[in-house]
């Protein structure tokens, strides 16, 4: 110990003699056949010495978890806190998503993501964070599936949602979630997020969690890569978008990218409405397009994308010039429900004449879009 505090002084005398660099400066020598690292803190300014590879400074549970990555199957192999029982029951948990194609890969401390069709679903956690409290569980998300409420009740999941809501257990001891939410009609207070979390499920507790995510599973929905078409379409064409959508702009002629993202047929590009500076701010949002030649629309459609977050309302609009008078050819009052990602949502226009110029007036603050489709005969 006299040696070390003999370097660390010698460490400090050779700080004074060094100008203010944007480094940690340090050493490195082997004390007693241990690496030892004396170093300067710059936050805490001062000096410091470890000595790694003993036991003196061992790794956290989040340092060695973000180095190994390890697979869930090992953890509850070598968990001394889980009866044989609980340790079947986890590997059949595991055997059901390997069955269904659900993958789950270390993501952060003492979780793992479990992910359908590579869109997340939930987690499979060992305690509360990094706090090891000798649980596991099952957490699944419920966002997507609340949409659902008279499937749910029809498939007796309503009870099992009730009786497992996810209640905040300080997974954040700066901020608590203490949060409240309206599920299938019922309030619950101090939640922790949307979902349902089955700790230390037995046989029937890990049936019902299976339930839930076969019902999830059974949900149609696109990817971004394989989107979802409404079928009432199928009989019109779809106007080229690249070739035929010339110019796209707001009411004053501004152009950006991202109104074009709704006609460049990718359908990982997107509309963004909010308040961040590349999204389009405020309640109301108007997509001028003019078409290279003039058409008659018989259907025009929405394309959802990567979120669930849709406008409130929108209303179509056709004129024959630039500047001239706009007609209103459909308007509704809300997105058709259940909302699903990458889908098509098909509207028809009642009263159909050949315009070259349209307008769209999207209401939300908050929503998403990926493409918008125009159909004629």
């Amino acid at each position: 110990m006299k040696f070390l505090a003999n370097m660390i002084v010698k460490f400090d005398e050779w700080l004074t003699k060094v100008p203010s660099a944007q480094f940690f400066p340090y050493i490195k020598f082997t004390c007693a056949d241990k690496p030892v690292k004396v170093c300067y803190d710059l936050k805490r300014k001062q000096t410091k010495f470890c000595i790694t590879g003993g036991t003196h400074m061992p790794e956290s549970i989040a340092q060695e978890q973000k180095r190994t990555k390890p697979i869930f199957e090992d953890i509850i192999a070598t968990r001394a806190s889980m009866s044989n029982e609980e340790k079947e029951v986890a590997f059949a948990f595991l055997d059901y998503c390997n069955a269904k194609n659900i993958t789950y890969k270390w993501s952060s401390t003492n979780r793992w993501t479990l992910k359908a069709k590579s869109k997340t679903i939930g987690y499979i956690c060992i305690g509360v964070r990094s706090h090891d409290d000798n649980s596991w569980r099952i957490l699944l998300d419920l966002k997507e599936l609340l949409q659902y409420e008279d499937f749910i009740q029809k498939e007796g999941l309503t009870e099992i949602i009730y009786n497992n809501v996810n209640y905040c257990e300080s997974c954040n001891h700066k901020n608590p979630c203490f949060g409240s939410a309206t599920i299938l009609g019922k309030e619950f207070g101090n939640i922790c997020g949307v979902c349902v979390s089955f700790k230390n499920p037995n046989t029937e507790a890990l049936d019902n969690a299976c339930k839930i995510i076969d019902f999830r599973l059974a949900l149609s929905h696109g990817t971004a890569t394989r989107p979802i078409f409404d079928p009432i379409t199928h009989e019109l064409t779809r106007i080229g978008n690249k070739l035929c959508v010339s110019e796209i702009s707001d009411l004053e002629g501004n152009t950006d990218e991202n109104r074009d993202n709704l006609f460049n047929s990718k359908y990982n590009n997107y509309f963004y409405a909010g308040p961040y500076e590349h999204m389009s701010k405020g309640d109301s949002h108007n997509i001028v397009f003019e078409l290279d030649n003039p058409a008659e629309l018989k259907m025009y459609s929405l394309v959802t994308g990567l979120r669930l977050d849709v406008p409130n309302s929108w209303a179509l609009y056709g004129a024959t010039s630039k500047g001239g008078a706009w007609t209103l050819l459909d308007s509704q009052a809300q997105f058709p429900t259940p909302v699903t990602l990458y889908t098509e949502r098909a509207f028809s226009i009642d009263t159909p004449k050949t315009y070259q110029y349209y307008r769209i007036a999207l209401n939300g603050s908050y929503f998403v879009l990926s493409q918008i489709h125009l159909y004629t005969k």
